[in-house]
């Protein structure tokens, strides 16, 4: 027997299911409010537990604010400090660990580590690292052929540095890991079938065995774990003025907390339900913003200026093209392989890279240009170039 006591100051509605002791402190009404928190617990205490995601992302944002983001890795010791934080972290979860950790992945894992490895090299390649003078090699402006700053001087506050195509790593870095550990987290492990048709881990569940020393049940587990994730890619799936992102937030938001409910209630095809909402709402979201960032004014605009301002745009919108691998569809069937999005990524590189204007700015019928690439981000979502309407 379920019982609800609403708080409408608080939007608090709390659920006890009858033998499982678990209240469920989180609004069950349609339309769910962006406002509420996530919030489960069991006799009393919480039973959500989330700190995981927390550790992992820790050192990745160390590495990208500390040192990628301003070119910093100029020596020996700033590499190796930062190589120590990828491969090692900073509590007892590894960044290089966590990369590519579910069955549809798995065995590109290395290949993908290597990927991110290699942003990291390109970065300290900027910075100066093994040049006679790191830091003139740093302080230069960047040009086709030439790694260096993107701004008006090396004064700037909003700089960005670039390798000779004109890609900025360390926003394909921090984007590119949105997938290769977030997404893939989220959609191709923690909310994965292998543990929701598991029947050894859906007995545990109904007899209320928690983990030791814990509060919840695996079950329960993985599907906070998976919201635990969600939370950095929430950015992604906020509106911001894309009409295509209006009801995305509010959308998975309620298949979170809905679904962690009906988890709760051992209704597991409704839980599923919830559970295919998010995999192809995440995933068209992200498609989105790929979409507009290739196509809309912000970089267009910057495209204009004709001074690289578009760059740290594009770079960003060509790590999430990255992140595409990991996305999965609500049947679970990825929408792009490994070789597809490296195709995409090849294409922006081609010639001049991003100094190449005429190329990035040509038709959607030219290779390589922003508004081909757009489309076929959004082909398989039935998103169109001209969908993207501020």
């Amino acid at each position: 027997m379920w019982k609800y006591t609403i708080l409408i100051v608080s939007l608090l509605v709390l659920g006890c299911n009858k033998g499982e002791g678990e209240t469920v402190e989180s609004a069950y009404v349609e339309p769910l409010p962006l406002e509420l928190k996530y919030s489960f617990s069991r006799n009393g205490s919480s039973s959500v537990d989330v700190l995981e995601c927390e550790l992992v992302k820790e050192p990745i944002d160390r590495i990208y604010n500390s040192y990628l983001k301003r070119a910093q890795i100029s020596n020996q010791s700033n590499y190796d400090e930062v190589m120590g934080l990828f491969t090692n972290g900073m509590y007892h979860l590894r960044p290089k660990e966590e990369i590519a950790t579910s069955p549809l992945h798995l065995a590109k894992k290395s290949v993908i580590e290597q990927d991110i490895i290699t942003l990291i090299d390109v970065s300290s390649a900027i910075a100066g690292r093994g040049e006679a003078n790191p830091s003139d090699h740093r302080n230069r402006p960047a040009n086709y052929g030439r790694t260096g700053y993107i701004g008006q001087s090396i004064g700037d506050v909003n700089l960005s540095f670039a390798d000779e195509k004109g890609l900025v790593v360390a926003e394909i870095f921090n984007n590119s890991l949105m997938g290769a550990i977030y997404l893939d987290k989220i959609l191709n492990y923690h909310l994965d079938e292998q543990f929701f048709d598991n029947a050894e881990l859906i007995a545990k569940h109904e007899n209320v065995e928690l983990l030791v020393g814990r509060n919840y049940t695996e079950l329960e587990h993985h599907w906070d774990l998976a919201y635990g994730y969600f939370a950095f890619l929430r950015p992604l799936v906020q509106a911001e003025g894309i009409a295509l992102l209006k009801d995305s937030e509010r959308t998975l938001f309620n298949a979170f907390v809905q679904g962690r409910i009906e988890l709760g209630r051992y209704r597991y095809e409704d839980m599923k339900k919830h559970l295919k909402i998010i995999r192809s709402e995440l995933s068209r979201a992200i498609a989105i913003q790929i979409v507009d960032i290739l196509v809309g004014e912000n970089t267009l605009v910057n495209m204009d200026e004709g001074t690289g301002y578009a760059f740290p745009f594009i770079s960003r919108a060509y790590g999430l093209i990255y992140t595409m691998q990991f996305a999965r569809n609500a049947e679970g069937k990825p929408y792009f392989t490994y070789e597809e999005v490296q195709s995409y990524l090849q294409e922006l590189k081609n010639d001049k890279g991003l100094w190449d204007k005429d190329k990035l700015l040509s038709d959607v019928n030219h290779k390589g240009s922003l508004k081909n690439i757009a489309s076929e981000i959004g082909k398989p979502f039935g998103i169109s170039i001209n969908d993207i309407k501020r």
